[in-house]
């Protein structure tokens, strides 16, 4: 009786065991190669954008010396009396000229910066969901894999110890089978017996 008892919980184990998902062990490594790539690939597009704002600075910057500049002072000397020798008064007007071109140099760069921050915030902020969303999946991959691993090696006890091969599928459905039949006897003896009482 004791041996039919421990090969009946054996067997129950051994299901429950087996019904649980059965996931690859290469999947685990596999996720953890993925979180690597995206974090290389967000560090990449950090750079891009970084890259994008320098030469959108650039950009800025030739505008600024070959335009703005141009037509500033173009626009300053038509104001400049002419009796003034502006060859003597150069370091007065670049004293006045170079505030008003800073000025506009750095509002622009400011700008610039703003969206840069604007949409780094915004990317690492999405990187951060992804990596709490993927460390948790990598978690339940990992325990998963432990499970059917430990799984794995439960049923190869199992077979060490009773010398036979189990087939824990076969088993389940037998039991669901029986666990059915169990099932609609019982509901119809509840039957018989609420008929039994309405009597």
């Amino acid at each position: 009786m004791k041996l039919i008892v421990k090969s009946f919980i054996v067997i129950i184990i051994g299901i429950i065991i087996s019904s649980c998902a059965s996931i690859p062990a290469s999947t685990a490594t596999l996720s953890e190669e993925v979180i690597s790539e995206a974090a290389e690939m967000h560090k990449l597009n950090i750079a891009l954008i970084n890259q994008l704002f320098d030469e959108r600075k650039d950009k800025v910057n030739d505008f600024i010396n070959n335009q703005y500049i141009p037509t500033f002072v173009k626009n300053f000397e038509a104001k400049i009396p002419p009796n003034v020798d502006v060859k003597a008064e150069l370091p007065n007007i670049l004293k006045s000229v170079m505030p008003v071109i800073s000025r506009k140099r750095d509002s622009l760069h400011t700008l610039l910066d703003n969206q840069r921050n604007q949409i780094l915030t915004s990317l690492n902020d999405s990187y951060s969901n992804y990596q709490r969303a993927s460390g948790t999946l990598q978690n339940l991959i990992t325990s998963a894999v432990k499970l059917k691993q430990s799984e794995a090696n439960t049923l190869a006890q199992i077979e060490s110890l009773t010398k036979t091969n189990l087939n824990v599928n076969k088993i389940e459905n037998h039991l669901d089978s029986l666990l059915i039949k169990t099932g609609n006897g019982f509901d119809k003896l509840l039957n018989v017996a609420s008929e039994l009482k309405g009597n």
